[in-house]
């Protein structure tokens, strides 16, 4: 009985082995075919030109693997999202809803320079609760939140800083977007605002200005579609919300209906209209049907009455995620992913991560362009440098995730081309009471938030500002070795 026990039992083994190596095969083999595949493709096998009966308002089309301008020529993205300026995100923006404290009511993370790190997450929903809540309460009144509200955007947003992307080299601007810079009213019977397009027009205006092109990115719709702080709401019901989502079919042929009859003079400067940000929800693996279907009631509330826009349609969170576009009948569209290796110091090395975005991407190469809507490489230079050449040799457009951030101490700069950096420095030994922290919207007063909303320029092009070029700066030298003599910044503006 011993016997025949250890022989089964190296049976068992020898089989865990084998079904092991197999696995290991199948795995390197899929693994070596994605980068075969991948080497294959080639941005020259886009052509250059291609000929084009211009559309009446000279926007940028889909053809192919490309998009072409309206003389015929390939149009390359190489852009920045413009993050944080129609809806916000918490750890990218000034404002807060107080630190993360532990139980003991110390801070929860606090650097070597006294600096607090850690913050409560805000969502944009939660941040216009607080403020119409101090409307309410007689902090202030509707026509000083109103101005609050105008001090920070015309702030953040200048010309300085279109001047500032077109000189670094970029082409393109992706601009997320939240569904109440349009629509006010309950969730449940939203209507249009009546001044829903004046910032819109005014930062379309401003990159035509600098011949920059802009996605129009609708970063948060009603109900929420990921639950995730960058969609503005903890609440993820959009898919199956029959009531939402025909509000955001309402919205987007709205929009589009607007920029074809209102400002056509403004279409050109569109690029492509961005229909969810990373449609699914934070429950689930990736994009699938159930996404599927509902942005295929965008697209065609779109169509309705624009054809000529292209439309970008995202997977997330690999690129197998977006179905053969014949399976809907989408046409000019620009098919859409975000990259971001969390874990690249944790065990899943990029070479891994891209290796196995390329062997997932073998299965999904439908004939449109693509585009990377968001990553980011954090602070190695020598991956920053790789991958934006692998995009370029792919053709794959691509804009970085983002323009301008604030940093407290944890975070490196590679997350913004400008930083704002707050220096909350706290001596040891300060109460805990008496720190310097972001600005807590829930207490500070009218002129406080003024004050802080009303200085958010960037510092460029003999404009003053708290949001700079460091010297230090990943992006800046990420940009700068890019483009090389074609990145214009002026050495002049950026702070050692």
């Amino acid at each position: 009985m011993k016997k025949r026990s250890k022989s089964t039992f190296k049976k068992i083994l020898i089989g865990i082995g084998i079904g092991i190596l197999c696995l290991l095969l199948i795995v390197g083999g899929l693994a070596l075919a994605g980068n075969l595949y991948a080497k294959g493709k080639s941005a020259d096998d886009i052509p250059a030109n291609v000929e084009l009966t211009p559309n009446e308002f000279g926007t940028v089309v889909a053809v192919g693997r490309g998009l072409y301008d309206v003389e015929g020529n390939r149009f390359d993205i190489k852009g920045i999202n413009f993050g944080n300026l129609f809806i916000a995100e918490g750890w990218m923006t000034v404002n807060s809803i107080g630190a993360l404290y532990n139980e003991d009511g110390s801070f929860q993370s606090v650097n070597d320079k006294g600096v607090v790190e850690a913050y409560e997450e805000i969502y944009q929903e939660e941040f216009d609760a607080i403020l119409a809540e101090r409307v309410a309460k007689g902090d202030f009144t509707k026509e000083q939140l109103d101005a609050l509200l105008d001090a920070f955007f015309y702030s953040y947003c200048t010309e300085a800083d279109f001047k500032l992307i077109r000189d670094t080299g970029l082409n393109t601007i992706r601009l997320p977007m939240y569904y109440r810079n349009f629509m006010e009213g309950p969730d449940e019977a939203l209507t249009m605002r009546e001044d829903a397009f004046e910032k819109l027009d005014y930062f379309l205006t401003l990159a035509q200005q600098y011949d920059l092109k802009v996605i129009i990115d609708m970063h948060g719709v009603v109900g929420g579609q990921s639950g995730f702080e960058h969609c503005g709401t903890r609440d993820m019901d959009f898919w199956e919300n029959e009531t939402y989502i025909q509000s955001m079919c309402e919205l987007w042929g709205n929009i589009a209906t607007y920029y074809v009859e209102e400002r056509p003079d403004l279409a050109s400067t569109i690029l492509a209209y961005d229909l969810v940000n990373e449609p699914t929800k934070r429950t689930d693996i990736g994009t699938g049907k159930l996404q599927w279907d509902v942005m295929d009631r965008l697209y065609d509330a779109i169509r309705a009455v624009d054809t000529h826009h292209v439309i970008s349609i995202e997977g997330v969170w690999y690129p197998a995620s977006l179905p053969n576009p014949e399976k809907y009948g989408w046409e000019n569209v620009l098919y859409q992913y975000h990259f971001y290796n969390w874990n690249h110091d944790k065990g899943i090395p990029n070479e891994l991560y891209y290796t196995l975005m390329n062997t997932l991407y073998m299965f999904s190469d439908y004939d449109v362009p693509k585009f990377v809507g968001e990553f980011n490489f954090f602070a190695d230079k020598e991956a920053w440098s790789k991958y934006l050449h692998q995009y370029d040799e792919l053709g794959w457009g691509w804009t970085v995730w983002s323009y301008k951030i604030i940093s407290v101490g944890w975070w490196d700069n590679s997350w913004g081309l400008v930083v704002h950096k707050m220096f909350l420095e706290n001596p040891e030994g300060t109460p805990t009471e008496d720190y310097k922290l972001k600005l807590d919207i829930r207490t500070a007063t009218y002129e406080e938030i003024m004050d802080a909303w009303s200085h958010e320029q960037t510092q460029y092009a003999g404009q003053e500002g708290s949001y700079k070029i460091y010297e230090d700066g990943t992006l800046y030298h990420v940009f700068k070795d890019y483009f090389g003599e074609d990145c214009k910044i002026d050495v002049g503006e950026v702070v050692k």
